[in-house]
This record gives structure tokens, C-alpha cells and sequence, in this order.
């Protein structure tokens, strides 16, 4: 079975800093345990640990778009 996250973002300033806010997210499969950090709103950041934490492998990152694959 495989889990595909594809996370769409933005990019904002906040008090001079740069960062990439969730936009949209769609998942086919599971995004466990990091369902939590996959809600519109929310960093990129902390997502994108969690995913690649938990056996995921980015595949693209193009623009304001990541995907996320992990075989299972």
C-alpha cells in the first residue's frame, strides 16, 4: 500500500521572517501519526519533519507544491 500527502502552501512574512503556511493538503492512503500538523494554516515545517520522520520521502517540491510518498 502507499500514502501520498500532497501538501499546497504559501509563502508569508511575519516580523521579518519568511514562512511557508498550508494552504491545502490532500491525502490518499494515511498521514499518520502526522495528521495533527497537516491542517490549513499550519507551518510547512513541523509537517515536513513529521512526514519524513515517520518513512515518508519527498518526491517533488516545485513552487508552492511538496508530495510526500511512503510505501508501506
Amino acid at each position: 500500500m502507499t500514502d501520498v500527502v500532497v501538501i499546497l502552501f504559501r509563502r508569508i512574512r511575519v516580523n521579518g521572517v519568511r514562512r511557508r503556511i498550508i494552504r491545502d493538503v490532500s491525502i490518499i492512503g494515511s498521514a499518520a501519526p502526522c495528521n495533527r500538523f497537516l491542517m490549513i494554516g499550519r507551518r510547512v515545517g513541523p509537517a515536513a519533519r513529521c512526514l519524513l520522520n515517520n518513512g515518508f520521502q519527498r518526491v517533488l517540491s516545485r513552487d508552492n507544491v511538496l508530495v510526500f510518498i511512503r510505501v508501506r
